[in-house]
């Protein structure tokens, strides 16, 4: 019988966004083929999607997830933000998306577990659609390499939770598993979506991921076009002002219309009705609306409500008019419009701003794309050129496939803080705190705690992808973080992670034995630790004797 051989790698991209998520793939070998994106899903009724509702039911049938959710069921929403909730203003408004999920997350469950209990179903559906579709022996032997988005914003917590939760689900389970960014997975797909004459070394573009829930942007220069090579310009800035918030605010004139306290008539719609509307909405008025001036009128079906006249429905149909549909969507533009702003203004301080490239499902939007035109400017005055490349929805879990099959793009970052590591030193009378002071108690020397060495600042480049500093094994070390004005404050650092080291995976004989002052043996190990900033996560290392060890674990402290 012949034996089944298998792919070099599968590299896999995962889009977890706030409202929907995406998989693609790519089976490689030594030349790349097209990127395949999965389009369909448990119970889609045979139509397809470029992505999934990010959405989970525990009812008592057990787990339902994405379009299998029957509609009466209540569904938890948006729970990807509650890893990260100080990030975003509507993690405690009353009738937010977000506190419902709070209300409705299940007696034992965390937030994590809610996202690793998704990230579950995601999984076993790409496996399912991998067998189905190259041979379930060629995937058993196919090393999976998968590649996780997650927001460029989020604290280094939240990018560990969701690593955390990926790992739960069995994206971690005898597979590479690695965190991008989402707008720089954003920019790798672009960029090679642009034409190569576009581009030339020098230029500095703008990318905005205008998703469901989130818009993130970020900054690149480009230093070389083959292989590309970029640079962050300046720091990545986010907010949430997704598209979703424009059904929140359809839905509120819809409430204020068709009822008040005593009547409302809104809450009294069947869910069916409700939901029919919302996708009405969802899925053609807000992605068709331009503002242009042939759009006086637009009409969207409201189910089992009576015509009214005085609420503005009329066989059957709520009627918004054109000023009602710029104020559904002024408010949210404008905060997207304000970080774009901020974004090129910055980054023109050193360089002019060449694009905009807009991507994500709300990058789609046209009306987004005319006012950003018409709002920003370049350095010289000039209108800014927009982009908005085919397939923009999908352009973050195409990126994540082309990182895991080109490597690094990004020659250096930038961090939005210091890094550096507490450490203990020789205590100087005069100059060191006496609170501080101790007495080491295996060799008697008078010590000073809550010294800083700073490994890393704001700006970084990744190649080499370590940096090293001197510490002894006989404490653990503990990562903090600086506010960019107070390096020398050490009542303005704040504490990150502590790092453990598995010392039982160390050789015996890098231990030195040293004889205490109790006159007791005690071993001591001394290494240099390599910290890498890659595009969403923190690799730590230790290095003894020339030989780099994996054995460091973060433990990261969630506020």
């Amino acid at each position: 019988m012949a034996q089944i051989t298998g792919f070099n790698s599968i590299k896999i991209g995962v889009d977890f966004g706030t409202t929907y998520s995406g998989i693609a793939w790519v089976a490689h070998t030594s030349t790349p083929e097209e990127i395949n994106v999965i389009d369909r899903w448990v119970t889609g009724r045979n139509r397809t999607s470029a992505k999934v509702p990010s959405e989970i039911s525990y009812g008592p049938s057990g787990v339902k997830w994405g379009f299998g959710i029957p509609s009466k069921e209540p569904k938890l929403a948006w729970f990807k933000l509650l890893l990260d909730p100080s990030k975003y203003s509507l993690a405690n408004a009353t009738n937010s998306p977000l506190t419902k999920t709070r209300q409705m997350i299940p007696t034992g469950k965390r937030p994590v577990n809610v996202v690793a209990d998704y990230l579950s179903e995601l999984h076993k559906h790409t496996i399912e659609h991998l067998v189905k579709t190259l041979g379930k022996e060629v995937v058993e032997v196919s090393p999976l390499d998968f590649i996780l988005t997650v927001p460029a914003v989020w604290s280094d917590a939240a990018k560990n939770l969701t690593l955390q939760a990926a790992e739960l689900a069995g994206f971690g389970g005898g597979s590479s598993l690695r965190l991008i960014s989402e707008p720089e997975a954003a920019a790798v797909c672009c960029l090679r979506d642009i034409e190569p004459n576009h581009l030339q070394v020098g230029d500095t573009f703008v990318v905005a991921d205008c998703g469901g829930g989130t818009v993130d942007v970020i900054s690149y220069t480009i230093t070389k076009k083959s292989p590309l090579e970029v640079v962050e310009c300046v720091e990545g800035t986010g907010g949430m002002c997704g598209s979703t918030a424009l059904n929140e605010r359809f839905e509120d004139l819809v409430r204020r219309r068709i009822g008040n306290r005593s009547f409302p008539r809104f809450d009294k719609m069947r869910p069916e009705g409700r939901i029919h509307m919302m996708k009405e909405f969802n899925d053609t008025l807000k992605p068709g609306f331009t503002d242009s001036e042939d759009e006086d009128i637009f009409t969207c079906p409201i189910p089992g409500v009576a015509d009214d006249a005085n609420a503005g429905i009329e066989d059957g149909l709520f009627v918004i008019d054109r000023e009602e549909m710029r104020k559904i969507f002024d408010p949210v533009v404008q905060k997207v419009i304000q970080l774009v702003q901020q974004q090129v203004k910055e980054s023109r301080q050193a360089r002019q701003v060449k694009a905009l490239v807009l991507v994500g499902g709300f990058g789609e939007s046209e009306y987004l794309r005319r006012q950003l035109e018409a709002k920003i400017t370049t350095k010289d005055g000039e209108k800014l050129i927009i982009l908005q490349p085919p397939n923009a929805w999908t352009a973050v879990v195409r990126g994540a496939v082309i990182r895991g099959l080109e490597g690094e793009m990004v020659l250096m970052r930038k961090v939005t803080k210091h890094y550096g590591t507490s450490y203990s030193t020789r205590f100087i009378e005069g100059f060191h705190p006496k609170r501080d002071a101790y007495t080491d108690p295996f060799t008697g020397e008078d010590m000073c705690r809550n010294r800083m060495r700073w490994f890393i600042h704001r700006q970084v480049n990744p190649r080499p992808p370590r940096t090293q500093a001197h510490h002894p094994v006989c404490h653990l070390n503990h990562i903090s973080w600086i506010s960019p004005t107070a390096l020398t404050l050490i009542t303005d650092v704040y504490p990150v992670c502590d790092l453990k080291v598995d010392l039982s995976k160390i050789p015996k004989d890098k231990f030195k034995k040293k004889i205490a002052t109790n006159g007791q043996p005690f071993y001591r190990i001394t290494f240099d630790l390599l910290m890498s900033i890659q595009s969403a996560t923190i690799v730590f290392e230790c290095d003894i004797d020339g030989k780099v060890y994996d054995y460091v674990k973060a433990c990261y402290n969630y506020l």
